[in-house]
């Protein structure tokens, strides 16, 4: 059982390395997004991840991997915890952000736009990753609608950026098409 858990902590640490690189090596992707609501696989990612670097803290003698191993745990939860508080705001217009989450969300926006700008209109996958959809949330349009108003209801009230309306309607108008198709 032992060295099934390590063989699924190294494919977990192989697979953040993987997802870093590709990222790193094309930054300007046409599905890539920065700005995004999170979403439900990228918090099982994320746990999973704290779970199996926490199997590696426990497995590990070393007192060098284990302290590098905790604060990349440290890094990861304070990510998540982050992300869960973005999450809440974004789904719940009606909350008044704070204004490092809102500074931040800003910031995410106008490096959506430089991305977007390199590339042409949005793609269905990209569309439901900004919502913080799965592709199986296609047979559900009332999630899509949902997700949509929520967003919808940030303007104004939260988030200010002309191009966050954009991002807004690009979504609406990709999505809407497939909405149709499944009528």
């Amino acid at each position: 059982m032992k060295e099934l858990s390590f063989l699924m902590f190294i494919i977990a640490l192989s697979f953040g390395v993987m997802v870093l690189a590709r990222h790193l090596t094309n930054p300007n992707h046409a599905n890539r997004t920065v700005f995004f609501i999170p979403s439900r696989m990228l918090f099982n990612v994320l746990w999973g991840s704290i779970f199996y670097i926490g199997y590696g803290i426990l497995v590990y003698q070393d007192s060098y991997i284990q302290i590098s191993l905790s604060v990349l745990n440290g890094v990861i939860l304070g990510y998540t915890f982050f992300l869960i508080q973005i999450q809440k705001y974004l789904l719940h217009p009606e909350r008044k952000m704070p204004k490092y989450i809102s500074r931040f969300l800003e910031g995410r926006i106008n490096a959506q736009q430089r991305i977007d700008e390199a590339n042409q209109g949005y793609s269905v996958r990209k569309s439901l990753k900004i919502l913080g959809l799965g592709p199986s949330a296609i047979e559900n349009p009332t999630q899509i609608e949902q997700r949509l108003n929520a967003l919808k209801g940030q303007r104004g009230h939260n988030l200010n950026s002309v191009y966050f309306e954009r991002i807004i309607e690009q979504c609406e108008k990709e999505l809407q098409h497939i909405n149709k198709d499944t009528d």
